[in-house]
């Protein structure tokens, strides 16, 4: 029976004594005094071999101080080695189990190498890039005589501290905090965050208004006197109004796409069955895919957020006097309902906070990152793959699919699927052919109506309701409009959404890129608020929508006249429309649709493809929408490209060459260059 003995580092004096069985397993951990004690040992190893069917291995370690005796903790640290296997790589995972950092004075260099079968030849040539064994151990230096350790990454798992600390917990603590406010559980928290401030502004308003008018219900008067200041404060409500219900309404479509992103396991089901998902935007098809619970919890964060737009807008109206004096009223049933709703949006908002254990694919990154760790069978050996072949039934390993790139410039607009497209031009014609011909009848009734100031109505522009309505009742019916602007919402965040997930993908065919992923960022990957759509895009929307929303509020409202001074007034609410508003808004949506097709005519950046035509084009980018079919497919690496290589920037290309009948393999790879896509050969 052979025995392993390592020469203390440094000159040290105090090794320590591992004995194991034959099998494997260590059974004691003994500390030496000094090096005469390991010599004596050594001496006579051969009697204690005779005694015992148990081989010893010397653990020497560096020379500590006399302050620096083992603690407690580190005692139970050993114990893990007591239950572990001596074997180099079993014992490697069981450290990259551990929470905890890896205590360098305890575990030096060179006994892990030693137990790894590195020589130092061996270490010499991965001493450039810091890299020994076969799993990636990376050690950062310096190395100090202190408690305190470094980043290293010991098979699948992160370990890391900043510097000396005495209070672990204190420290973990900190990585869960720091973990809540990252990527898309940041995001959720920043949303819920502005959810929760409003409600309070909304509560507080409300105290103010029951406080003034000491009533709680009916017509609150919040402000009585000249028409002129009257107009100037409704517009001013109403311009707060509506930039609370836009943000509440991005922050709803956040936290839902968040909740109809699918799990890896989601995603694997539905592939199972011939069937794909959509990835890092908000889809109507997800919702049939994904958990119940999480569907329902989406569905009614956005309906509250979309009442809570329309029943906001329908809180203040206009009650006009017989002296020309004006009045502006609030009804306070409906600011009730409204803090109400907005309660039961942050409590949806929050609700997925509260599950450590979900991690969706809610950006390209995430799905990338997933499929190359766990590639997909059923997109197996089809790295060009089309959404036409899906469509079809031609999946992975189908004989029919496509294996050849077809070069061609691809525009952005390419992107949105068609039914993506129909929805969203739908929801523009819904207002935007509504307002057109408003304005037509308003044009031929009063030649005046155009400069009548916004919030303001002549006799020729108001109407009274067909049917008897209370003032409560038609405010409603004013604002029912904004559930047709806040449904043009959603659709145009989700289409421009798919142009820059079509733009992202495409850039890993251009040059190596680091993933953006939504949760535990590791190596070079980088970790965001957003998901898909980049904050200066989202910050366009909300403007925009907030303007449209306020626009459309002042060109259709209530106004209550009180027609008689008598002491019980009978109030005659109408509806009344203006026409320079309505010109606004018009004038708004055509904005917002030219400046959609206008991006949508972009270029994805093109390659340029051996034996191609002039005409380059693009691989990576989406056709019909972000299918996980086809990001699955583009995912399966080649054999060349060990270990968790996706940790650092990748790049997507040819990473097999064809040659002769064999064909060739596209994929994304962490190798510095790859090889270029030929339009006469077919791929994998």
């Amino acid at each position: 029976m052979d025995q392993n003995v390592i020469p203390p580092r440094n000159n040290g004096k105090n090794p320590y004594r591992y004995t194991y069985e034959d099998e494997g397993p260590v059974r004691n951990v003994e500390r030496m005094s000094s090096i005469q004690e390991a010599t004596e040992y050594s001496n006579s190893r051969s009697a204690l071999a005779s005694r015992s069917t148990k081989s010893t291995l010397l653990w020497p370690f560096h020379h500590r101080n006399a302050s620096e005796v083992p603690s407690t903790a580190r005692s139970s640290r050993l114990g893990r080695f007591r239950s572990g296997t001596w074997n180099s790589r079993s014992i490697l995972n069981s450290l990259g189990d551990d929470t905890a950092s890896i205590d360098q004075s305890l575990v030096p260099d060179y006994v892990i190498h030693f137990m790894r079968g590195e020589t130092p030849e061996s270490l010499a040539r991965k001493k450039e890039a810091r890299q020994w064994g076969q799993r990636d151990v990376v050690i950062t230096p310096p190395r100090r005589d202190t408690l305190s350790s470094h980043l290293v990454e010991l098979g699948n798992y992160f370990t890391s501290t900043t510097g000396p600390t005495r209070d672990g917990g204190s420290s973990s603590q900190q990585s869960d905090q720091r973990r809540q406010l990252s990527g898309w559980r940041g995001g959720v928290a920043y949303n819920t965050l502005l959810a929760f401030l409003i409600l309070v502004v909304g509560i507080v308003n409300l105290i103010l208004v029951v406080t003034r008018t000491r009533a709680f219900s009916g017509h609150l008067a919040i402000y009585s006197g000249g028409c002129a200041a009257a107009t100037r404060i409704s517009i001013g409500i109403h311009v707060v109004i509506n930039v609370f219900t836009v943000v509440l309404l991005a922050g709803a479509n956040y936290v839902s796409q968040v909740l109809t992103s699918p799990t890896r396991r989601e995603v694997s089901d539905a592939h199972d069955r011939k069937r794909w998902l959509d990835i890092g935007v908000a889809s109507i098809r997800n919702f049939l895919h994904v958990s119940r619970l999480r569907a329902a919890l989406g569905t009614v964060t956005l309906l509250v957020a979309i009442a809570i737009q329309v029943i906001y807008n329908s809180v203040v109206f206009f009650t006009q006097g017989p002296q020309d004096e004006c009045a502006v009223s609030a009804n306070g049933s409906m600011l009730v309902i409204v803090a109400a709703l907005n309660a039961v949006l942050v409590i949806a908002m929050a609700a997925i906070l509260i599950r450590p254990s979900f991690d969706p694919l809610a950006t390209l990154g995430d799905a990338i990152r997933s499929f190359l760790a766990v590639p997909d069978p059923t997109t197996a050996n089809a790295s060009l793959l089309t959404k036409l072949d899906l469509q079809q039934g031609r999946w992975g390993g189908s004989p029919d699919a496509t294996k050849q790139c077809v070069p061609r410039n691809h525009y952005w607009l390419e992107a949105p699927s068609l039914s993506r497209w129909v929805l969203t031009i739908l929801s523009w014609l819904l207002i935007a052919g509504p307002t057109a011909a408003t304005i037509a009848l308003m044009a031929r009734a009063s030649s005046e109506g155009i400069t009548t100031p916004f919030g303001t109505a002549t006799p020729e522009t108001t109407f009274p309701f067909p049917v008897p309505v209370d003032a409560v009742q038609l405010s409603l019916v004013a604002a029912l409009p904004q559930l047709l602007l806040a449904l043009l919402y959603l659709s145009t965040n989700a289409l421009l959404t798919t142009y820059f997930l079509s733009r992202e993908l495409s850039l890993f065919a251009v040059a190596r890129r680091s993933l953006r992923v939504s949760s535990r960022p590791r190596g070079a990957q980088t970790a965001s608020l957003y998901l898909s759509l980049p904050r200066p895009v989202s910050w366009f929307l909300l403007a925009t929508f907030a303007g449209l929303g306020f626009v459309l509020s002042q060109s259709i409202f209530p106004i209550v006249i009180t027609s008689t001074p008598s002491p019980s007034p009978s109030p005659s609410p109408v509806l009344a429309l203006n026409t320079q508003a309505l010109l606004t808004l018009i004038a708004l949506l055509a904005v917002l649709l030219f400046s959609v097709l206008a991006l949508g005519l972009r270029r994805t950046p093109g390659l340029r493809l051996q034996n191609g035509p002039t005409v380059s084009g693009n691989p990576l980018a989406l056709a019909g929408g972000p299918c996980s079919a086809l990001v699955s497919a583009r995912c399966h690496a080649a054999g060349g490209d060990g270990g968790e290589f996706w940790l650092a920037p990748v790049t997507w290309g040819v990473v097999e060459e064809a040659t002769g009948s064999r064909r060739g393999r596209c994929a994304f790879t962490g190798r510095e260059a790859v090889g270029v896509v030929d339009v006469e050969r077919e791929y994998a």
